[in-house]
């Protein structure tokens, strides 16, 4: 599919929102997704970059995703860069886990956000104080400096206004002290002690921003008590695995998928993932990471049995319901059935 830019705002020097337009469909969304948009690179080769949308459709926004600039990133640079309004991008529609709770109205919500890790967060945060009155949350957000923060103005209104129910602790590394500078893990603790002293189990705990960043937050977490099940993580940087791990059946089975109207089969085994092997076949599936962060390939096994050697995206919850991720899954016990 295509998207037009409609509009671009410069938020920082190296970042900028982009308002998308859908050619010829109507496109639902939710707080947390990401746009997927592919390019080709010199040697016309298709790359697939993703960028988290920072709008609410609860608010009726138009869609609007924000790119900031990476180092030795060719996409995000020419983004940021060059795009104008009216310059037409392909890419896949809306996706991604890291959304919020269908039912809220009883949870609270911890946010840890790093540099451009806000850009989801900004979209849920907007989501949930135009839909409840009760509602607590805190966000904790962490950049080099005041100047580098994405939606700084518009975060400290946010604060004013739901002053009540909103509270944003800013973390800029260039601070003279370090309690206002870096995230620590007693910092971590503290935080969530004092804002959220009772009811913790209904604390729903989300993080954006690098690796090591999210993990040392979730460990904090796991020491409070905290279970997995409510704490949900958006990977801005996508590292790929070694080599997966084997399953316990790697015998040739085939795949029986329907992608909207169209049906389409092909077999598949080991090593070659449910989507590797499609790949091979030229049939034109989503997906993005390949590494089992991003849930932009996932699927709903029907029938048959499906194993994945990694997944970072998908909740138990939704692990029951038959969704699985194609980039990092096999068939097994047989030949299985799926729809996206």
């Amino acid at each position: 599919m295509q998207y037009r830019i409609l509009s671009k705002i410069k938020e920082t020097e190296n970042a900028a929102s982009f308002v998308l337009e859908p050619v010829n469909t109507v496109l639902k969304y939710e707080a947390g997704q990401f746009v997927t948009l592919i390019f080709n690179n010199r040697n016309n080769e298709e790359e697939r970059r993703s960028y988290s949308i920072s709008s609410s459709s609860i608010l009726n926004e138009p869609l609007t995703i924000t790119v900031k600039k990476v180092v030795n990133g060719a996409y995000s640079r020419k983004l940021v860069d060059t795009a104008q309004p009216g310059d037409i991008l392909n890419g896949l529609a809306p996706a991604g886990f890291f959304t919020l709770p269908s039912a809220t109205e009883q949870l609270q919500f911890a946010f840890f956000a790093a540099g451009s890790g806000i850009t989801p967060v900004y979209a849920q945060i907007k989501t949930l104080l135009a839909i409840y009155d009760t509602i607590k949350i805190v966000l904790v957000y962490s950049n080099r400096s005041q100047k580098d923060t994405l939606f700084y103005k518009e975060l400290q209104s946010m604060a004013e206004k739901y002053a009540d129910r909103l509270v944003i602790q800013f973390l800029f590394n260039d601070a003279s002290h370090y309690s206002h500078a870096r995230l620590s893990a007693s910092m971590v603790e503290n935080i969530i002690r004092s804002h959220f002293p009772e009811r913790m189990q209904l604390l729903w705990v989300y993080l954006c921003g690098p690796f090591q960043y999210m993990l040392m937050i979730t460990m904090v977490l796991r020491g409070m008590g905290i279970r997995d099940t409510q704490i949900k993580k958006e990977q801005f940087t996508i590292h790929k695995s070694a080599a997966p791990q084997k399953p316990v059946d790697t015998a040739l089975h085939m795949v029986h998928a329907m992608l909207g109207q169209s049906a389409y089969s092909w077999q598949v085994q080991y090593p070659d993932t449910i989507l590797q092997a499609a790949k091979k076949q030229h049939i034109d599936l989503p997906y993005n990471c390949e590494s089992g962060q991003c849930g932009a390939c996932a699927a709903v096994c029907v029938s048959g049995k499906v194993w994945m050697y990694k997944n970072e995206v998908l909740m138990e919850d939704e692990i029951k319901t038959g969704r699985f991720l194609t980039c990092t899954a096999y068939p097994i016990e047989g030949d299985v059935q799926i729809r996206y």
